[in-house]
């Protein structure tokens, strides 16, 4: 968490566990990978945090590696910069400095480790509580049905820093009325971030966020805390303060692949209408 001046320089190197290749998914407590920490923290952590860790459709599931972009992955962009409650660039991939105030409302429009913020509207563990709309909200440029967040880390302790954020998805962005939003749960977390231990720390630990089967929806807020903080609002607030920083969101299928491009889909639909009427020309 940061607290905005133009000219702050702040940073903090933390202790790396072994950097040398891992397994992948922890498959629950007796995985030898359970309590092996990333920058502070492990899976172990995360069941801490109230998960049950491990392979099954409802578990939290933690991967030891990096995330890795699926096929034609693109992010999100951001459609109410009056949101960003403070923006700015990290300057040591391997240590927490960063100066603030660098770049604009659109750092979050790409993932190059400049980052926005959204300063907390819920310090409480309360669902009832979170206002979706006052976050910071994306257009994904598609129906998902997950999201994957790249926060940035500043300072620590972990995991709490690297979950800070609470995730809604909708089709009306413009919507106070909370049941227009749908809740996103907590689905995976890579606790190499998007690029290895070796090379950067500042990306933090990767997360994906998931809807029910068979929801989708185009548009994702990322609210600073809120209730999927870990921890909780207020005690995730003690420990990290009450802004996230979010260097960018992309959108996924439920099956985990990229949205595709919103011409695609056009076209799709136009070779799906032309089949049919093509069946319609064949005598019965």
């Amino acid at each position: 968490m940061i607290r905005h001046s133009p000219r702050i320089t702040a940073g903090i190197v933390i202790l790396l566990g072994s950097i040398n290749a891992h397994a992948s998914l922890v498959t629950g407590p007796l995985d030898p990978e359970y309590t092996h920490a990333f920058q502070g923290a492990s899976a172990a952590d995360f069941a801490a945090q109230g998960y049950s860790v491990g392979t099954g459709p409802n578990d939290l599931k933690v991967y030891t590696n990096t995330w890795s972009d699926p096929s034609g992955l693109t992010f999100g962009t951001l459609t109410n910069p009056s949101s960003v409650s403070g923006f700015g660039q990290t300057t040591g991939l391997l240590n927490f400095f960063y100066t603030a105030g660098v770049g604009s409302t659109a750092n979050g429009n790409t993932r190059d480790y400049s980052w926005i913020q959204n300063t907390a509207s819920n310090l409480t563990a309360s669902a009832a509580a979170d206002k979706p709309w006052l976050g910071n909200i994306f257009d994904l440029g598609g129906p998902a049905n997950q999201a994957v967040v790249f926060p940035i880390i500043d300072h620590g302790p972990l995991p709490w820093e690297a979950v800070e954020y609470t995730v809604y998805l909708t089709n009306t962005p413009g919507s106070t009325n909370l049941a227009d939003w749908a809740l996103a749960v907590l689905d995976s977390v890579y606790l190499e971030g998007w690029q290895p231990d070796s090379v950067a720390l500042a990306d933090g630990y990767t997360t994906v966020w998931k809807l029910p089967s068979g929801s989708n929806f185009r548009y994702v807020s990322v609210a600073g805390v809120g209730s999927q903080a870990f921890g909780g609002g207020a005690v995730n607030s003690a420990h990290t303060g009450d802004e996230d920083e979010i260097d960018a969101v992309a959108g996924l299928t439920e099956a985990g692949t990229a949205i595709p491009e919103p011409g695609t889909l056009v076209l799709l639909g136009l070779g799906l209408a032309g089949l049919g009427l093509r069946r319609r020309k064949q005598p019965a």
